[in-house]
């Protein structure tokens, strides 16, 4: 019964966090329209208008079109009953999902970092989660390579779970607006707890599973 219980518990986590990055998704694509053209009067844009164009547009389209494709592939990516059935496809879909983590989504996550809204402290929040981000996927890239797939799989998951820092910080924004909180602490500590936090749970699941012995 235990069992039972435990085993729909971790369905449910898994449904509910394939929901939320399939909305996460949904909702930047809505919001293409407030980007192509740009509205500087939208949420994310609103005060952008100064330097937009100054460079910081070359990062910001590739990102909003990469980030997406890359939270979908990885769901895909992490399934294991896809990865078994259909290992081909796996491969290349792989290699398709770290060119676009490390030559898109990492480079324009880094610059646009340097332009966080609430200063410098959000700056290196987005800062760091680019270069761990860049971490993340280039070692499982390389244990890929060297067919350490049980590591490859750890690490991919630890990237995954930096790339879902995007539906966390909209989720943490969510649950502020609910609240009613408009400090800029709130969401300068979303810039840092979005990726941190669910990279620490990742890192405490994976220690678990070795002490029982589940790959």
């Amino acid at each position: 019964m235990d069992m039972t219980l435990s085993s729909i518990s971790r369905t449910l986590f898994k449904l509910t966090l394939v929901l939320l990055a399939l909305k996460v998704v949904l909702v930047t694509f809505i919001s293409y329209r407030d980007y192509m053209p740009p509205n500087f009067d939208s949420d994310f844009l609103a005060g952008r208008q100064s330097y937009f164009w100054q460079g910081y547009h070359w990062a910001f389209y590739p990102h909003i079109v990469a980030g997406p494709v890359t939270l979908l592939l990885g769901l895909v990516l992490l399934s294991e009953s896809i990865r078994r059935r259909w290992p081909r496809w796996h491969r290349w879909s792989g290699r398709i999902q770290v060119g676009l983590v490390l030559l898109v989504v990492v480079p324009s996550g880094f610059v646009m970092g340097f332009r966080a809204a609430f200063g410098p402290i959000a700056a290196v929040g987005l800062i760091g989660l680019a270069l761990a981000t860049a971490v993340t996927v280039t070692m499982g890239w390389r244990t890929a390579v060297q067919r350490r797939f049980d590591i490859h799989r750890k690490w991919m998951l630890r990237c995954y779970t930096l790339l879902f820092s995007a539906v966390v910080i909209r989720l943490l924004g969510g649950i502020g607006e609910v609240a009613g909180v408009q400090a800029d602490w709130y969401y300068i500590q979303g810039t840092w707890t979005s990726w941190i936090i669910p990279l620490i749970g990742v890192e405490l699941l994976l220690r678990r599973k070795h002490r029982i012995g589940v790959r």
